[in-house]
């Protein structure tokens, strides 16, 4: 993960006189590590496995594990799913989010608010899809 916060980055980049030196002075800030390694380390950091992950996300099996590998780039509604079958917490799922592309979850729109609740809740995506059934929301698969 990053040391410097992006506010940080960002001041840095605005007020450098050289593109170059901001680039060489930053390099180990700037370089992303795939989505898949930060998918393997919540893995890890959670005591599960690939296998564990993929029993648990609700996606087909071959194609949970094409995602894992990096053989695959999720969509952003598949990598919610990855996160719920981590119990990824909030911080952790929008970290992952941004990662792999994707908007932040955001409380204002009412589908995210009802994943964001379950995410704050603990909820399996059995739980999370009854109650985006309950509000008419499409459900996370």
């Amino acid at each position: 993960m990053p040391k410097k916060s992006t506010t940080n980055l960002e001041n840095e980049l605005k007020n450098c006189d050289s593109l170059d030196n901001f680039l060489k002075e930053n390099s180990s800030e700037l370089s992303i590590d795939p989505l898949t390694s930060h998918l393997q380390s919540l893995i890890t950091s959670r005591g599960m496995t690939k296998t564990d992950v993929v029993k648990a996300c609700n996606l087909n099996e071959v194609y949970a594990y094409q995602i894992l590998s990096g053989a695959r780039r999720p969509s952003r509604d598949k990598l919610l799913c990855l996160c719920f079958a981590m119990k990824a917490t909030m911080e952790e799922t929008q970290f992952l989010l941004r990662e792999g592309r994707f908007p932040p979850l955001y409380v204002r729109d009412p589908r995210d608010s009802i994943i964001l609740y379950a995410l704050a809740h603990g909820y399996t995506i059995l739980q999370l899809n009854s109650d985006l059934y309950d509000h008419g929301q499409p459900l996370l698969e």
